[in-house]
Formats: structure tokens, C-alpha cells, sequence
């Protein structure tokens, strides 16, 4: 199940909007195919994957979940991927987070929210 829409990291999503309109607009618009609209994405995985990720940080770490089926066929009419190649070659867009350092971050934040 690794072929799963992509998913931007809270920051990439915040920093996406922001920034990105700043580096469309310093970008060289020589390059630009796309005028008007681009795909950002950062990362796919599913529940497996994320599980996985979280074990190597939180070895004793157990998951538990049910699949609301409403929300599955919402996601299951999303397209398997999102191709950002255009956004990444025509004005050099580039996540700053990938699965590992999303899952750091989101541990820290945790742990710091938590164990206060």
C-alpha cells in the first residue's frame, strides 16, 4: 500500500504556503511550463509504514486502528500519487521533510507536549 497519496508534513503545508508563493515568484520564469498550478507533495505511506517508522525511534511503540469506511472511500477516490516533478524542476520546490525526519519531529513534539 505504499502507493498512497501524497502527504506534506504540517510545517511543509504551512511553510508551502507561504514560501511557496514567494519562490514562484523569485523563481527564473523562464523555466515555467505551468503558469498557473503545480503539485506539492513530500511523502506516501500508509498506516504499515508509519508504524515501522515509529518503532525505530519507540521500540515498544503499538498500534491499534479501525477503518472508518467513509473516510477510506474518500481516500480511495484521491489518485495514487501526486507528481510534483514540474514544481520541482520549474522553480526548484523541495519539501523540507521526509518521512524520517516528520516522524522525529512529531515524536519531539509529543514528548514535549506530553510529558510536561
Amino acid at each position: 500500500m505504499s502507493d498512497q497519496a501524497g502527504y506534506l508534513h504540517g510545517y511543509d503545508v504551512y511553510a508551502g504556503r507561504s514560501a511557496c508563493a514567494i519562490e514562484i515568484m523569485e523563481a527564473d520564469s523562464t523555466k515555467f511550463v505551468h503558469r498557473n498550478s503545480f503539485n506539492i507533495a513530500s511523502m506516501s505511506f500508509d498506516p504499515e509504514i508509519i508504524f515501522n517508522n515509529i518503532k525505530k525511534y519507540v521500540p515498544d511503540f503499538q498500534m491499534e486502528y479501525d477503518v472508518d469506511p467513509l473516510r477510506q472511500a474518500i481516500a480511495e477516490s484521491w489518485p495514487n500519487s501526486l507528481d510534483d516533478t514540474c514544481a520541482r524542476e520549474e522553480w526548484g520546490w523541495k519539501p523540507e521533510y521526509d518521512l524520517d525526519s516528520m516522524t522525529q519531529d512529531m515524536l519531539a513534539k509529543l514528548k514535549e507536549r506530553f510529558n510536561k
